[in-house]
């Protein structure tokens, strides 16, 4: 079971006791892929549990996405890959005849892990250049992925929306896109019901996460997200943020053109994890890090979450 004894004990000691072996929780899980295929553009990964009313909008979305991109430039391979960390195979019936599916009892926690959820997607889904580490409530445009290209050039990660362009669907609008009533692609902050979450008069930031694309051999430098360390809602984006700032010194942000992305409404999870601030520490001290401790925990990450492929 997870150790958590303090929130002053060492990020070194707890990666060390919470470590755990890949290849045997494989072992007890169920992987469908679409195709076998190793030599794809990006591979969306979507870890989840829960949610299922979630599902469709989110499918016609990508599928949208990625037929626009290929309709105009038809050179890019995509693939939309779901990740279900649960007690049970809930979504198998409705996910895996058309998606990559795979469905995993996790990291010997009981709580759902999106850090285990994408580490999995990338260890045991469709290989690509890059890995859209995506959420279950979050919807793209149509046009997505033709602005993602024209941001990332070289880019190695990237947040795929602008530095403050997260826009939320109301607990009022969300089912009527769920149920096709109206089309979300014609939205923007001035549209009734759609507001973008503001801090002293002015959009607001917000916190890392929800969205981003990295590549495959960056992704494996740093070791992936960390279920050593968070679960439930943590804060696992700021240390993965992190972590490729360490190698990167620099993280870009999806501003040229600024993609907007939609949150569906959801009741809120920020505090349902007892342990949150607990956890926050841990990524607090790998901040904290002089750059050479930062990098010893990178290369112990990377020796834990070697690439078997």
């Amino acid at each position: 079971m997870h150790q958590l004894i303090s929130p002053f004990k060492k990020v070194f000691d707890v990666l060390e006791s919470n470590k755990f072996d890949y290849e045997d929780i494989k072992l007890k899980s169920y992987i469908h892929l679409k195709e076998i295929e190793k030599n794809y553009d990006i591979n969306v990964i979507i870890g989840f549990k829960g949610r299922q009313e979630f599902l469709a909008p989110l499918i016609e979305s990508f599928n949208r996405a990625f037929d626009y991109y290929n309709s105009k430039y038809g050179d890019k391979k995509f693939c939309l890959t779901f990740v279900e960390h649960s007690e049970a195979p809930d979504s198998k019936d409705i996910l895996e005849g058309s998606n990559s599916y795979l469905w995993t009892p996790g990291n010997v926690t009981d709580s759902y892990s999106r850090s285990f959820a994408y580490n999995f997607g990338v260890k045991y889904s469709n290989r690509a250049k890059y890995y859209l580490l995506h959420d279950l409530d979050i919807l793209v445009k149509e046009n997505f992925f033709e602005e993602l290209y024209q941001n990332m050039k070289d880019s190695r990660c990237m947040q795929t929306y602008g530095k403050r362009r997260v826009l939320y669907l109301s607990q009022e609008l969300t089912p009527k896109v769920i149920n096709k009533e109206v089309d979300f692609n014609s939205f923007n902050e001035s549209t009734p019901n759609v507001s973008l979450p503001m801090y002293a008069g002015q959009p607001a930031l917000g916190s890392k996460g929800g969205s981003i694309i990295i590549e495959r051999e960056l992704y494996y430098e740093i070791g992936g997200f960390d279920p050593e360390l968070f679960w439930g809602y943590a804060a696992e984006d700021q240390m993965f943020w992190d972590k490729a700032l360490t190698v990167l010194g620099e993280v870009d942000y999806a501003d040229n053109p600024p993609i907007d992305i939609f949150h569906m409404w959801h009741p809120p999870t920020s505090m349902t994890n007892p342990l949150v601030y607990e956890m926050e520490n841990y990524m607090l001290q790998f901040r904290n890090m002089k750059k050479k401790d930062r990098i010893k925990f990178l290369e112990t990450k990377k020796e834990m979450f070697k690439d078997g492929k």
